[in-house]
């Protein structure tokens, strides 16, 4: 892949790499600290999952502006090293109340984390690169699915706990110095609107955009999916398939080798993945493939399903966000994609609880089959309204192009 010619993306992919791993280290030891050294019980370590991924369902619409005003580049900077600080505070919580409000303040680092991170390839490789990018730097920041819990456990065996929220402090610090030397492509000279419209303008792209509009409303479905299975999954192993903890493990590892494994091979596929059909289609098979995996007693038929959902997902995720960043101008990507971030942060708020209700009056099997299929259905209508999207989408492009031509010959 010749992006890994240039170094700054190879540094970056590194980085994301991880920065992931860390990540996941530090959400297994919250949740080892919640349950082991605080004796927790279920709705507590519920209300702390909500403290760490609330703040960007209540930010994010608001996160977007420092990262288009200052640039991503040096938000994500800032973002890293507080976040460095409050991994390394959880450390020593010494309460449960303690370990809420620092995974609260970790939660608000990473609403404007994440989406300064989305913004950044578009500034950093070419236009005709933003797939084969996208797609790279997810896979390298998904590999954390199958590389995350192991470090965590090597960690948390060798010096205890805590040992797990050091590794993703120090992982942070590695992120720091991987962005620093980034060169970000310059922006068009633009004069600043004033403070409320750029406060509105991703609202505001996002209504009149169709291909935004398309993008989000599809990625609401697939991310309500993932906060419902978050509920589903663990019990689905333990009471269906009457399985212990570490069979849920092995469906993440098989969930996380499909995602990478295919995000690895998209950039080969060519252009029309990230068009508006081939997201349709691949959120119509992400419902299927969890309801498949979710729906059967047998471990071997779950393991196709939840292999093959990680492989969907891989069609899902970079093609959704190279979709955003093509649709929308280069000045407002933080806050469009910080709308994208907080459409997953708000399904987990919203579906977690929501699927605890649903199973316990349906049951496990019922109500992850029944996500499943309203995902299906989503993907149907998708298939529907995608063809006047893609037909306009290559009409613009066309006419761009011929713009291009226009001026090189003259």
């Amino acid at each position: 892949m010749h992006l890994f010619r240039t170094r700054h993306f190879a540094l970056l992919f590194v980085g994301q790499a991880i920065n992931g791993i860390g990540s996941w280290a530090a959400l297994i030891a919250l949740w080892g600290f919640a349950a082991y050294r605080f004796h927790s019980g279920a709705g507590e370590i519920a209300l702390l999952a909500l403290c760490w991924s609330a703040p960007a369902a209540v930010l994010g619409p608001l996160t977007g502006l420092p990262i288009d005003r200052l640039d991503p580049k040096r938000v994500l900077i800032v973002a890293y090293l507080a976040s460095s600080v409050a991994a390394g505070a959880m450390a020593l919580a010494g309460s449960l109340p303690q370990l809420a409000l620092l995974a609260t303040a970790y939660g608000v680092c990473k609403a404007f984390a994440t989406p300064a991170a989305d913004a950044l390839p578009p500034r950093i490789v070419a236009p005709d690169d933003l797939l084969a990018a996208n797609a790279l730097l997810g896979a390298a920041q998904e590999s954390a699915i199958v590389f995350g819990p192991l470090v965590a456990a090597v960690a948390i065996a060798v010096a205890g706990l805590q040992a797990a929220f050091v590794v993703d402090a120090v992982t942070y610090l590695v992120g720091v110095a991987v962005v620093i030397p980034l060169v970000l492509s310059p922006l068009e000279a633009r004069p600043r609107p004033r403070l409320r419209t750029e406060l509105t303008e991703g609202l505001s792209l996002a209504r009149s955009t169709p291909v935004l509009r398309y993008v989000l409303t599809l990625s609401g479905a697939v991310f309500l999916t993932w906060a419902a299975f978050i509920v589903v999954e663990p019990l689905y192993a333990r009471d269906v398939l009457h399985r212990p903890a570490s069979q849920f493990a092995l469906f993440q590892v098989a969930f996380g080798t499909g995602l990478v494994l295919t995000s690895l091979v998209l950039p080969r596929l060519g252009p029309r993945v990230a068009e508006a059909r081939s997201l349709a289609i691949a959120v119509l098979l992400s419902g299927l493939t969890a309801a498949l995996y979710v729906g059967t007693h047998e471990v071997a038929l779950a393991y196709v399903g939840v292999f093959g959902w990680g492989v969907d997902v891989a069609f899902f995720s970079a093609p959704s966000r190279t979709m955003l960043q093509r649709a929308s101008p280069a000045h407002a990507h933080g806050r469009v994609l910080s709308l994208y971030r907080t459409t997953h942060s708000a399904a987990d708020v919203m579906a977690i609880p929501l699927t605890g209700l649903v199973v316990g009056l349906v049951g496990v099997q019922v109500a992850g089959v029944a996500v499943g299929a309203l995902t299906t259905v989503a993907g149907i209508i998708g298939l529907l309204v995608a063809p006047s999207l893609d037909r306009a989408d290559r009409g613009a492009g066309a006419a761009a192009a011929g713009v291009v031509v226009a001026a090189v010959a003259g």
